[in-house]
């Protein structure tokens, strides 16, 4: 009987030991590549320390030398691949996916992504924007809810900004349309605006002029006209509408060289030194520029403009691609070398559970982030900065404007920016997305190869006729041969390839 006992003790300690190393082998590490210089920074992240524990998975950031394309692309091409990447789409992912280096996802998503599918099921337009043409899921996207102001925001970080000091000081109203910016722009030109008693000041600078060509109806590429129909912008008689005009105010001194030679130094050079009156600007222009202004200029003061009305329409349009979508550039794959490919799956669905949302973007809750009156809100911690990084103390928690697989509207941002900030984002937001050719829209490897490799040559030679039709150089009377000239380049046969693309996802 002692002996009985004694092996049964035995045993069942050899299975108590073999429990025990089951459980150390659950936890698997998942390698993840991504674009950054500071791979550390993610690896020590408490958010996603958090996010680790709760999935089990030991996740090893890798960054490519220097945040290098090349090296990104050197690393697809030997065939060493990590687990899971992280890169913008239009690297090459498709054609990962094509080659067989990128995983389908389609059943592993139905199987273990239960957060994801529930998105999908509940708002099927947004898996519309990520499926191929046969149904199918490749990518993890970053997806912007974009259902409340805040969200929509968000994409909507770029737009115009005028000197709001030198509308007073002429008595004039932020321009609305075409001609009204034509009318202030002239004021700024000969009203000496920045009280200098010189008419030196440049009206509007900077290089964002294809900018304006919404109030005219088009894009300066492929796009959907006001009646619905896709066409290639400057192609287009609205297109020749635009650079009329443009011409116009350069033959009147209303723009300055850097609208030309895209000199970024110079154009922040003439902004913070009293001499533009308009620009195109980032939401974090007040917080860039404002400040050597004020030193400068004691009193000067920018104001976020919104879009043009066009006339016909009565319309505003954005010309900025970010607002006609839900999802960011950037995706995550799943390799075919991932030994796991259902341990990654489940660590990244929880991305797009709430938890797994708010560790990535907001941190952790109670030491980056509090509810307060049932609103996130950040913690004074958060918002000190770190003594020895100079970052806010967020981030040491979540970078909530990194593309991570999520589901969130990245406010977390607007928390820690100031009014005219938040204004300037609203002002640009509230615009139609109606011009915009979805950018999500998926075709052919060799259908997308074609239209690229057209392009590549069509970009060029649009940039370098259009400098000569602002300036002259190139009579507008020669638009048609320039049209004619972008046919026989192989437009009307990339147009085709849009149309039927976007034709074949209304359809579905």
């Amino acid at each position: 009987m002692k002996k009985c006992f004694l092996a049964f003790i035995f045993v069942f300690i050899l299975l108590l030991t073999a429990g025990c190393t089951k459980t150390v082998e659950e936890t698997v590490q998942i390698t993840w590549y991504m674009p950054g210089d500071d791979v550390e920074l993610y690896n020590r992240m408490k958010g996603i320390l958090a996010i680790e524990e709760a999935t089990g998975v030991d996740v090893v950031f890798e960054c490519p030398p220097s945040n290098s394309e090349d090296a990104f692309k050197m690393m697809v091409a030997s065939g060493k691949l990590p687990d899971v990447i992280m890169w913008t789409y239009s690297a090459g992912i498709d054609r990962m996916y094509e080659d067989g280096a990128v995983l389908d996802l389609t059943e592993l998503i139905a199987q273990y992504a239960p957060n994801l599918t529930k998105i999908y099921t509940e708002r099927p337009e947004l898996r519309k924007e990520v499926e191929t043409s046969d149904g199918r899921l490749y990518y993890f996207p970053s997806i912007n809810p974009m259902q409340t102001v805040e969200e929509i925001c968000r994409k909507s970080y770029q737009g115009f900004i005028v000197r709001d000091d030198w509308l007073n000081r002429l008595g004039l109203e932020s321009p609305q349309t075409i001609d009204e910016w034509y009318a202030v722009l002239t004021a700024f030109k000969t009203g000496d605006p920045n009280g200098n008693g010189y008419q030196d000041e440049i009206p509007f600078d900077g290089q964002s002029l294809s900018y304006f060509a919404p109030a005219f109806g088009v894009l300066s590429t492929f796009c959907i006209k006001t009646d619905g129909t896709v066409a290639f912008g400057p192609m287009e008689q609205e297109y020749k509408a635009w650079l009329e005009t443009m011409n116009k105010w350069y033959v009147e001194g209303l723009l300055g060289s850097n609208c030309l030679i895209h000199s970024s130094s110079w154009m922040n050079e003439n902004i913070v030194n009293n001499l533009t009156g308009a620009f195109l600007g980032l939401d974090n222009a007040w917080r860039v520029y404002l400040p050597e202004m004020e030193q400068n200029v004691p009193g000067a003061s920018l104001a976020a403009v919104p879009w043009p009305v066009n006339n016909q329409t009565g319309v505003r349009y954005t010309p900025r691609e970010e607002m006609a979508g839900h999802m960011a550039s950037t995706v995550t794959v799943i390799t075919s070398s991932c030994k796991n490919p259902e341990v990654a799956v489940k660590l990244i669905d929880y991305m797009y559970s709430e938890e797994g949302s708010n560790l990535l973007t907001w941190g952790v809750e109670g030491e980056s982030w509090e509810w307060v009156d049932g609103k996130k809100q950040l913690t004074e911690l958060a918002l000190s900065p770190d003594p020895e990084k100079g970052w806010l103390n967020l981030y040491n928690y979540a970078i909530g404007h990194s593309s991570f697989p999520k589901y969130d509207g990245e406010t977390v941002v607007l928390a820690s920016y100031p009014e005219d900030q938040l204004i300037a984002e609203k002002t640009w937001a509230e615009a139609s997305a109606a011009l915009i050719y979805p950018p999500y829209i998926s075709m052919s490897v060799e259908d997308k190869a074609f239209c690229d490799g057209v392009m590549d040559d069509v970009d060029i030679y649009i940039t370098e006729m259009v400098l000569k039709f602002i300036t002259g150089e190139e009579p507008l009377s020669n638009y048609d041969a320039f049209v004619a000239q972008l046919d026989r380049m192989g437009v009307n046969q990339a147009l085709e390839i849009y149309r039927k693309a976007y034709e074949s996802y209304m359809a579905q």
